[in-house]
């Protein structure tokens, strides 16, 4: 029996493998390869693990998409060669559908619109940083 990390180091390496590829990986779509490849599920009960496998494969799915969304700092798995914080992909809205999708297939808008979002998140943690500093230093005066 497989235990839950093992099925999502397994499915990590899969969305990572499809990325490599250039292909843009869709929550559902994946979901329903992953399940098509390890189909093998027999007798009156195969109705019911298919149905609670599909949850559990479709959540680590979500699971490891979310982990190209963007944060402080970035896994090093994730980076492109030769660039320090550049992901080999990143999630992007198309046609209403949260998609994981390589670097060289964004969009020059898709492009710029995470550019932004990682600006803001920048001027927020610094907001963060001043709140916290200024914390310290009340608590300190207190």
């Amino acid at each position: 029996m497989r235990s839950k990390t093992e099925v999502t180091r397994e499915i990590r390496a899969l969305v990572q493998d499809r990325i490599a590829a250039g292909v843009i990986v869709r929550v559902d779509w994946f979901t329903a390869e992953i399940l098509a490849m390890k189909s093998r599920i027999e007798g009156e009960d195969a109705d019911f693990y298919l149905a609670c496998g599909a949850d559990v494969i479709r959540d680590t799915v979500k699971r490891c998409i979310g982990d190209y969304e963007p944060q402080a700092t970035t896994s090093a798995q994730l980076v492109m060669d030769g660039f320090d914080h550049l992901q080999k992909a990143y999630t992007v809205d198309r046609e209403g559908e949260r998609v994981l999708v390589p670097v060289d297939l964004l969009t020059d808008v898709e492009i710029e619109g995470r550019a932004a979002e990682l600006d803001d998140m920048a001027r927020g943690c610094i907001h963060h940083a001043h709140e916290l500093r200024g914390y310290q230093r009340a608590r300190a005066a207190a």
